[in-house]
């Protein structure tokens, strides 16, 4: 198996144009997340449509719109919350649920002075992985470019030899789960020690934390890839999984407080990294069982992708 990655790791490092791609963007999309980490504003920015009258607190910077932001914006977190103005009322929109957008609305007209939020803030892991999350999913699928290329002809070739079908597979998934991790480390840990950036967990476990993330991404790809037909199918069906489910599960900002939806997400591997997240942040119990909900998943879409192609192979 060796000698097969070491094949796919050659042909990787003579395509230019795909070397530099991986080596630019993980370096680049980390960098967007570090800097979306570094200006996260202590105020919350509730943006106003309409002549509506509010009171000056402290907690809140008022930002005056002449039209209502997308829904994006209040997910990628640019604003924490909207006040519309109708008729002789206004309408609190957000993405933090209900009880979150009457106590707001409490807030601006000056009946309370405070949200009175408990519920644990969101630290610097947190927010770095959650930019980071659906980029490496994104790319988990896309780097499997040359496991397309070997099924024109090479696949027939190598596997004709002693390799088996497991051996093929494993050695594509290896080499792209070291070209997912490896440049992450190095540029992730490199900004934070060089712009000195206080961690809200220890660095061996964001270090385990993000390969987790990672193990999973690059099952996943292994997984679409055997079970479509091309990259462009792989690419489409995994782009759709990556970053609706990264939003919903909470990687840019807490969605929603809605029960039934959290139990919801709960099957997805993003909000389980989110959980473990936040557990590690606030020193809480570690969920177990959610890591091994996430490793156990990975194993199974390894598995499925080796039987899947297999039977693709012999039925060719």
């Amino acid at each position: 198996m060796l000698k097969l990655m070491k094949l796919v790791v050659y042909r990787i490092i003579h395509n230019k144009a795909f070397l530099i791609t991986y080596l630019v963007l993980i370096p680049t999309v980390i960098g967007i997340a570090i800097y979306f980490t570094n200006n996260v504003s202590s105020n919350m920015r509730v943006g106003i449509v309409g002549n509506v009258e509010v009171v000056k607190n402290d907690e809140v910077k008022y930002i005056y719109l002449d039209d209502i932001p997308k829904t994006s914006q209040l997910v990628l977190n640019e604003y924490d919350a909207l006040i519309i103005e109708e008729g002789n009322d206004i309408k609190v929109q957000s993405t933090k649920g209900e009880d979150f957008d009457q106590a707001l609305k409490l807030l601006v007209s000056g009946q309370i002075t405070t949200l009175q939020d408990d519920s644990p803030q969101r630290g610097t892991a947190s927010n770095i992985l959650g930019f980071f999350m659906m980029v490496v999913l994104l790319l988990g699928c896309q780097m499997y470019q040359y496991y397309f290329d070997e099924r024109n002809g090479i696949n027939k070739r190598i596997l004709s030899t002693s390799f088996q079908c497991y051996q093929y597979m494993l050695s594509h998934f290896f080499v792209v789960l070291i070209f997912l991790f490896v440049p992450a480390v190095v540029v992730i840990c490199g900004s934070i020690i060089l712009f000195d950036i206080a961690l809200s967990i220890t660095m061996w476990q964001f270090i385990l934390v993000l390969f987790m993330l990672c193990f999973f991404a690059t099952s996943f790809g292994l997984w679409m890839n055997a079970l479509v037909k091309g990259p462009m199918e792989s690419m489409m069906f995994g782009n759709m999984f990556a970053i609706a489910g990264s939003i919903v599960s909470g990687g840019f900002v807490q969605v929603t407080s809605n029960e039934i939806f959290n139990n919801i997400v709960q099957f997805l591997p993003q909000k389980q990294t989110m959980s473990l997240l936040e557990s590690l942040e606030t020193h809480t119990a570690i969920p177990s069982l959610g890591i091994i909900y996430v490793i156990g998943l990975s194993i199974v879409l390894i598995i499925l992708a080796i039987v899947i192609e297999k039977r693709k192979i012999s039925q060719r």
